[in-house]
């Protein structure tokens, strides 16, 4: 009976891991494989957070005395998807990510150019929580897709920024 235990107690350990492996396909619901030419290369992972958490522990602690806004957006923190998609030739991929945001009500918090580079940042809110944030980074043939699923309040989120924004001024004064 011990043996059937920790035989399914392990074999649960084991799927719960199998997530965060890196896949060659997609993971995020706006682009499925067929959407992809054949010469498209995929990786892409879901990093469950009970791993996350025991590895950033430690760094948390950290952060909790040098840096505890940092430290309690990291806290927020509840799921995290990652896909990169290289050599893609086909143009409708952003469509479909701009059609995907639109459909699912994301409101464009910015949106960038850096390098060549144009990079979104999309919120989902619900009343006053930030409940997911979706990068989207393009770069020619190259993208990134980061989903984060958490859960800050804008008070939060603005006591955040307005507190890099004074840390910055007093960086300059210094300098």
């Amino acid at each position: 009976m011990k043996q059937i235990l920790t035989i399914g107690a392990l074999l649960m350990f084991c799927l719960t891991l199998q997530s965060c492996f890196v896949k060659t396909s997609p993971n995020m619901s706006f682009i499925s494989k067929r959407d992809l030419s054949s010469d498209t290369e995929v990786a892409s992972v879901r990093v469950p957070m009970f791993l996350t958490r025991t590895f950033l522990k430690s760094k948390i602690k950290e952060l909790d005395e040098d840096d505890a806004v940092a430290a309690l957006a990291l806290r927020k923190i509840k799921k995290l998807k990652v896909m990169t998609i290289s050599g893609n030739k086909k143009d409708n991929l952003m469509t479909k990510y701009h059609a995907y945001l639109a459909k699912n009500n994301f409101e464009e918090l910015m949106s960038l150019y850096s390098d060549g580079s144009k990079i979104t940042i999309n919120t989902e809110m619900k009343k006053d929580h930030v409940k997911r944030v979706l990068l989207g980074i393009a770069d020619e043939e190259d993208y990134v897709f980061v989903d984060i699923i958490a859960d800050l309040d804008l008070n939060e989120l603005s006591r955040m920024i307005e507190y890099y924004e004074n840390k910055k001024e007093k960086s300059k004064i210094i300098n």
